[in-house]
């Protein structure tokens, strides 16, 4: 067992969040996005290149929360909120050329978990034409 759970031995068993925003496309303007939206540390890849998770088939404009994954996940969205509520119309206008996808990603460790999103954030979510895409991992003791 790691420092962290003799610590807390409750803390692996919470879930963990994360949180982030893309722009996906074809020919993406990186500088023009991260201007527009007023990101300095956001990541990009242009599609062939390679990713985490294999070749992107696309072009790829990320940002992602930079909360703590313990943290609950309306800290998270509330932090993407701050990021996006003022360009919502410069959303709205690229989403006719790209796709804007909201992701909220969960590591569960027990066996029955769940979350909600209060609709403020699905109504932002929503005016500027985003999907969400959610994943969910759940894993057992032996997994940890």
């Amino acid at each position: 067992m790691d420092l962290v759970s003799q610590e807390n031995p409750q803390e692996h068993l919470e879930p963990k969040c994360h949180v982030g925003f893309s722009v996906i496309g074809s020919s993406l303007d990186f500088d023009t996005i991260s201007a527009a939206l007023n990101q300095t540390s956001a990541q990009s890849g242009r599609a062939g290149s390679q990713g985490a998770l294999g070749v992107l088939p696309e072009d790829v404009w990320t940002i992602s929360s930079p909360i703590g994954p313990l943290r609950p996940l309306e800290e998270h969205l509330r932090w993407l909120q701050t990021q996006l509520q003022s360009h919502v119309d410069y959303l709205r206008d690229l989403s006719r050329t790209a796709r804007l996808r909201v992701y909220i990603g969960f590591t569960f460790s027990q066996e029955q978990n769940g979350f909600a999103i209060m609709p403020e954030f699905i109504r932002l979510f929503a005016s500027f034409n985003g999907f969400i895409d959610m994943y969910i991992i759940c894993t057992d003791d032996n997994d940890l």
